[in-house]
């Protein structure tokens, strides 16, 4: 796995992580699984994927959210479907566990996960992210 998130040009750009520190933060996330769900992508037994998951309560949606924050297939997997198909997984999981939406945030300059987004039914909505690096 951490092959495939050293790699991640969006994981990297805050702080990369030493083996040590991803192992720590994996075992966080897999210790709140009430909150996080990480989606593993695997073929032939090599991982080649994630997507990383976030529950919320959200007001607006008066019931859960499912927030993907990162979805990354390696880059010679791409282009054929794979994206579209983890996408329809966590899909089918929100629906069958009671989400009321999914959501989730793109680079701006991501023009291919933006066309891949749209094309499986999201709109683009007039928000801003906000971040402070700690």
């Amino acid at each position: 796995m951490q092959e495939v998130l050293s790699v991640n040009p969006y994981w990297t750009t805050l702080k990369i992580p030493n083996e040590e520190e991803m192992k720590g933060t994996f075992r966080g996330a897999l210790s709140m699984p009430e909150h996080i769900l990480i989606f593993v992508v695997e073929i032939d037994g090599k991982v080649i994927g994630y997507a990383n998951t976030l529950t919320v309560y959200s007001i607006w949606s008066r019931g859960k959210a499912l927030t993907i924050d990162d979805l990354y297939i390696e880059e010679s997997f791409r282009r054929n479907g794979i994206g579209e198909r983890v996408m329809e997984y966590i899909f089918q999981f929100a629906e069958q566990n009671g989400y009321n939406r999914v959501q989730l945030h793109a680079e701006l300059d991501n023009e291919k996960a933006h066309n891949l987004y749209k094309k499986l039914g999201f709109t683009q909505e007039e928000i801003m992210f906000f971040m402070k690096k700690i």
